[in-house]
């Protein structure tokens, strides 16, 4: 090689390392900031899962308001009376034909023919008490004779008395029907109900049904009793009133009620 050849190569020697050494600083400054700009999504995403996981904290905190500082959400506590069931539809067999007879003899002279045209003498309007409540009636109006009136009365008192001597939660009875008017009659009968009759105890004022699937409470406590529960309760007070000769009772399983005409006057 040429002397010159060899002076040439001597110089471009550094400046070709002095070129490779910037470019490998460049490139690899430019990956780092590749690599920053990936772990930026990532720590978004993190952040973004802290932030539902605190919504949801704070949503479900809402739901249990743990006021009184347990800690954990109190289960609702179920009463029980401890007493066997009563065989309601042998106790409470008395055919509508009684019932028809009693109802007749102590109760209006003269059918309503509708709900604003009929004379209220001699009846007492049935509101709701501390004892009992009155349904949504659809079929009936609230009102009964007076000595029919007196024996719901009696029947409503005599089951809170006895949920408070056997130390039971406090419950209402609901009153499903009452007083029903010629037109109330024509109504249930176009409606499909096959109790539906011209010769209905309650067109006479001295017949109302109690039903025995719901009952009524105002405490707002966790704990509670179920319907059967109370219906045992309820089927005792019954069977004393019958046993007394103050009522006649029909176990309607169909309609969920008991069919109660009164024989007080």
């Amino acid at each position: 090689m040429k002397k010159s050849h060899k002076g040439l190569l001597i110089l471009a020697v550094p400046f070709v390392l002095g070129f490779l050494a910037g470019y490998l600083v460049r490139g690899s400054r430019g990956g780092d900031r590749i690599e920053v700009r990936a772990e930026a999504p990532a720590e978004s995403a993190a952040q973004t899962g802290a932030e539902e996981c605190a919504e949801c904290a704070d949503e479900a905190e809402a739901v249990f308001d743990d006021v009184d500082g347990l800690g954990e959400k109190p289960e609702r506590k179920e009463i029980i009376y401890y007493r066997d069931r009563l065989p309601y539809a042998r106790l409470f067999a008395d055919l509508n034909e009684a019932h028809l007879r009693v109802a007749r003899q102590l109760g209006l002279q003269e059918i309503p023919k509708t709900r604003e045209d009929f004379s209220h003498k001699g009846l007492v309007r049935i509101e709701d008490n501390e004892h009992l409540v009155v349904d949504e009636l659809q079929y009936s109006i609230p009102y009964l004779t007076e000595g029919a009136a007196e024996e719901l009365y009696r029947i409503a008192r005599a089951f809170s008395d006895s949920l408070k001597s056997k130390n039971l939660l406090d419950y209402k009875l609901v009153v499903s029907s009452l007083l029903r008017t010629e037109e109330d009659v024509d109504r249930l009968r176009r409606s499909g109900n096959p109790n539906a009759s011209d010769n209905s105890a309650h067109c006479y004022g001295t017949t109302f049904d109690i039903t025995y699937t719901r009952y009524y409470s105002e405490d707002e406590s966790e704990a509670f009793m179920q319907p059967f529960e109370l219906t045992k309760v309820l089927g005792e007070v019954l069977l004393d009133e019958k046993n007394a000769a103050r009522c006649l009772v029909k176990y309607e399983k169909q309609e969920h009620c008991f069919h109660i005409t009164s024989c007080v006057k």
